[in-house]
């Protein structure tokens, strides 16, 4: 048994590098890695964003408008609820009679240090309450420092939202390449010779997955590493990848089985990967009490799971080295466990249909 799945394991690493829809398949995790990583540090910073709360003075609040976006919420939580948002926005409140800058911590320089210099120059000449000082602050004029509120922030929050959907991508291309291997073997007429060979079922799909399960670990850390995502903690990851596992399995089974050949495959690719990347596109907009209703869908454990890995540490960005201290571990697995669950469940419910597909004994 042991050597029909490897004579398959090495079908597969000849027809990867043969075929050139599977080497572009490889690479385009990394590519877009790349040019999200280019991309990223301009994302929100085009424009200067202004929070304020009722409290500033109104002639201050028009003042503003003219270096900016100035947006009026009503009270402290919300103008911090505000600043926490994923784009740059810098908040001013009034305390007494002094005004204070509130920055999430991440911010662009240009968010950053703009706001104070406005308001001192505003408040140079006006009657209105000055900036209060903090000592050592150099970034304002000699003549009116400012006070900052950070409210601890220094990773990007686009950053790990990003490099969860780049690391469930990544499992996805796996099972792509686990696809159209089976599609080659039915093209070839490879699938008809081997239903009558002494290969069952159950190894025929595990020498075909072997291959894409292993890129897809490949294709997960490659594309984190290049897109910038570290430091987070490779165990952590590796163990979410490995619960998420059969979402590779299960996606490359059905685009394999319900594709003739390569034209028919490229299509069901197209249609797999909008159902597969719903859930968790839906679970990064939906609030927490909505959540439930996506429990059932494999591909949202394995978002929870790279969510959490992968932001793991909050204020101070993401997680320890590979052994790093990360999320708690008691958490990554239990979703890990659950994510592999709900995919195991998902190819058991499956597995007629993929029987009646794939004309193999046993």
């Amino acid at each position: 048994m042991t050597k029909r799945i490897a004579a398959l394991i090495r079908h597969d690493l000849i027809s990867a590098v043969r075929d050139y829809i599977l080497i572009y398949g490889l690479l385009a995790p990394f590519l877009l890695a790349l040019i999200l990583r280019a991309f990223l540090p301009s994302v929100g910073g085009m424009s200067l964003n202004l929070v304020v709360t009722p409290e500033v003075d109104q002639e201050i609040g028009g003042r503003l408008a003219a270096y900016g976006h100035v947006q009026v919420v009503a009270d402290r939580q919300a103008l911090e609820k505000r600043v926490l948002a994923l784009d740059d926005a810098a908040g001013i409140v009034k305390e007494g009679e002094t005004y204070r800058v509130v920055l999430e911590g991440n911010e662009a320089e240009a968010t950053a240090v703009l706001p104070g210099l406005i308001l001192g120059d505003i408040t140079a000449t006006s009657d209105g309450p000055g900036v209060s000082p903090t000592p050592g602050n150099s970034r304002a004029p000699a003549v009116v420092t400012i006070t900052e509120a950070d409210l601890g922030r220094v990773a990007s929050p686009f950053k790990p939202l990003l490099a969860v959907f780049l690391a469930v991508i990544s499992m996805l291309i796996g099972g792509m390449l686990i696809g159209f291997a089976i599609i080659e073997d039915k093209e070839m007429g490879t699938l008809a010779a081997l239903a009558v060979s002494p290969l069952s079922r159950a190894e025929y799909v595990a020498g075909r997955s072997a291959v894409g399960l292993a890129l897809s670990l490949v294709l997960v850390f490659g594309s984190l590493w290049l897109f910038g995502a570290g430091p987070f903690n490779g165990w952590q990851v590796l163990v979410m990848s490995l619960g998420g596992a059969f979402l590779a399995v299960i996606y490359g089974l059905y685009t394999g089985s319900v594709s003739a050949n390569q034209i028919s495959g490229i299509a069901t690719v197209k249609t797999g990967s909008l159902i597969f990347l719903v859930p968790p596109l839906a679970a990064s907009l939906l609030p927490a009490k909505w959540q439930v209703l996506l429990c059932w869908l494999p591909t949202y454990w394995t978002y929870r799971g790279y969510s959490l890995v992968l932001s793991a540490g909050g204020a101070g960005g993401v997680g320890g080295g590979a052994g790093g201290a990360g999320a708690p571990w008691g958490e990554v697995l239990r979703l890990a466990g659950i994510s592999l669950a709900v995919n195991v469940l998902f190819l058991a419910a499956s597995w007629r249909l993929l029987r009646r597909k794939l004309a193999l004994r046993g």
